[in-house]
């Protein structure tokens, strides 16, 4: 959410309209705890797998979750499950060599803590990291991808708290984020057996999609809080539609300066799809902080005048807002979604400077392609497409599309008439699409805006069922950490299908060869230069095809009560909630370990 947080995504959304004001919070310094207001309610917790990959459950598994290794706010690696950090001095990580130089393989070893375990106190082992590995691996789990862990391998040790993994062929980012995930194979055994009984030999499909669900909602959901956690805090309650509660776990290894007593001992999400009504809760002091899934961006600005009690703090983070076109199914051919032409004609259509500027008050910049300027193979000089109404009606009438008498394209008894949908309750986002289809319209294309609930909006019947024609523009972003750049968004064999159990993460549909050849070719390109200029031509190819329409490079707000230690995060950690074990009030004696930056 693995990254989990170093794979892309899916943020912001919302569910459904709650009261308007909570019931007073009993929260903050006086019983040393936390509430968290937050704009969308996961479908579950601590998917071992991310299976489900939302922005929100990524942030609130981070209070559950341990990994062997992190990253902190400036990027560098710490040791959390594991004894220490695998580096090439301390003979940790490993790399193989041909004769003519080229990496052909790497590894890391990893000693787990011995006082590392799960939240019920029995021992985490290797097995874990086995058992994780194995489901990652099987082909009837619906994982996004499963890169680069499809041809690894675990070796044990000389006992069951040492392992090496190996990469053949080598993962390029292997030191930094090649640390396996971790799952209760005790806990979960049962379950697996069964779901493995059931779909034996059989290839992924809708029903095999269902057997994954009922297995997962074992230890997942509402109504099946997580057996065993191994991070510092566990599941104690959930109301779904409205909170759910974590309290601190005494067998969680690392313990925060002066003692667990003067930090966080309870933590509670309170879900207010809303954002209107989630700022209403912030003004009234129900809630002590704000989930980077919050308040829209002009909602944060008005909260920054003449708040004393509270600070605001604008993240820059490697979001990526942009439009989804999709490219799959017959009615995509019959309005030529299909033809690049016709999707480079919506994106001079649109005016995205002014967008910025009148709502973001220039501090969200323009995209011109989906890798994050924070990364170091991002294309400065790439195809731009500043806003030309012009041209859009010329690229449309080449393609054979000609106004009629209302004004709407027509072409063969067709309209250009397109369905814009992005996830309800959202002001930021619905204000965006009133500001585009009134553009549209101005060059001759219909625009209807169809929002729906994130559990619809991110639900497996929606955006990664395309062919089917539920919908064909789709607006909501990607995170990712810029450290880790793979171009992996856009690849061909990303495309959602039955065949791959509808995991992939290439919503548009959108497949090149070129583009994929070259990003193959980019994950075991060991030098800088020559992996630039792979990314140089993956990045021409994919904005001279514009497969999706790039909007803004969002900047998070977040908001938390004044005197709270250690809840902020950066491009390269992602949520206030990495460092989870060590946010507490500073009023009962919590120690500040780093602070925002802006």
């Amino acid at each position: 959410m693995k990254e989990v947080s170093l794979k892309k995504v899916l943020t912001l959304s919302a569910l459904l309209l709650t009261p308007a004001v909570l019931a007073p919070a009993q929260a903050g310094p006086a019983n040393n705890s936390l509430i968290v207001g937050t704009s969308q309610e996961p479908p579950n917790i601590y998917d071992p797998w991310v299976t489900n990959n939302l922005a929100i459950s990524t942030e609130i598994n981070n209070w559950m979750g341990a990994t062997l290794t992190g990253l902190d706010n400036d990027g560098k690696l710490y040791a959390d499950m594991a004894t220490r950090v695998p580096t090439l001095a301390n003979g940790g990580y490993k790399v193989v060599k041909d004769a003519s130089g080229k990496v052909i393989r790497n590894s890391l070893t990893y000693t787990i803590r011995p006082d590392a375990k799960w939240s019920d106190g029995s021992q985490i082992t290797t097995a874990d990291f086995e058992f994780w590995l194995m489901v990652q691996n099987d082909e009837r789990v619906p994982v996004p991808d499963r890169y680069p862990f499809e041809n690894a391998k675990i070796t044990r040790g000389a006992n069951n708290k040492t392992f090496t993994i190996t990469f053949d062929p080598p993962y390029l980012f292997a030191e930094q984020a090649g640390a396996p995930g971790v799952a209760p194979s005790a806990a979960m055994k049962a379950g697996w057996d069964a779901f493995n009984a059931a779909t034996k030999g059989q290839k992924p499909s809708d029903a095999v999609n269902e057997q994954w669900i009922k297995f997962l909602n074992q230890y997942t959901t509402s109504n099946n809080l997580p057996k065993v956690v191994a991070g510092p805090f566990k599941p104690t309650a959930w109301r779904p539609g409205n909170s759910l509660t974590m309290t601190r776990n005494p067998n969680y290894w690392r313990k925060p300066s002066g003692g667990e007593s003067k930090y966080l001992q309870t933590v509670t999400y309170r879900f207010i799809p809303n954002t209107n009504t989630l700022k209403v809760n912030v003004l009234s002091g129900q809630v002590d902080a704000l989930a980077t899934v919050g308040l829209s961006f002009d909602q944060a600005i008005d909260l920054q005048r003449g708040q004393r009690k509270f600070s605001t703090y604008f993240v820059p983070g490697a979001v990526w807002e942009h439009i989804d076109i999709n490219t799959r199914g017959q009615k995509a051919k019959d309005l030529d979604l299909d033809d690049p032409n016709v999707r480079q004609a919506l994106l001079y259509a649109i005016d995205r400077t002014s967008l910025v500027k009148a709502l973001f008050q220039g501090k969200q910049p323009v995209s011109n392609v989906f890798i994050n300027p924070l990364a170091t193979v991002y294309k400065k000089d790439v195809q731009t497409y500043p806003f030309d109404p012009a041209k859009a009606k010329a690229l449309f009438a080449a393609a054979g599309w000609t106004p009629g008498s209302d004004g709407i394209l027509q072409k063969g008894g067709k309209k250009f008439s397109l369905n814009f949908g992005t996830t309800a309750g959202n002001s930021v986002r619905e204000r965006v699409q009133q500001i585009l289809q009134a553009q549209w319209k101005a060059v001759g294309v219909q625009v209807n805006i169809q929002n729906y609930p994130s559990s619809v909006f991110f639900g497996a019947d929606f955006l990664s069922k395309g062919a089917e024609g539920k919908w064909d523009l789709a607006m909501y972003a990607w995170t990712a950490n810029p450290i880790f750049e793979e171009g992996d968004l856009f690849k061909g064999s990303g495309v959602p299908t039955e065949a791959n159990g509808y995991a992939g993460q290439n919503n548009s549909g959108w497949i090149n060869a070129d583009y994929d050849k070259l990003q193959l070719q980019a994950r075991t390109e060991f030098n800088p230069a020559a992996r630039n200029k792979l990314f140089d031509q993956m990045q021409t190819i994919w904005a001279k095809n514009v497969p999706s329409l790039p909007l803004y490079y969002r900047v998070n707000p977040y908001i938390q009560a004044n005197g709270l230690a250690n809840y902020d995060f950066s491009a390269y950690t992602l949520y206030p909630t990495w460092d989870a074990y060590r946010v507490g009030w500073t009023s009962k004696g919590a120690v500040s370990a780093h602070k925002q930056k802006e």
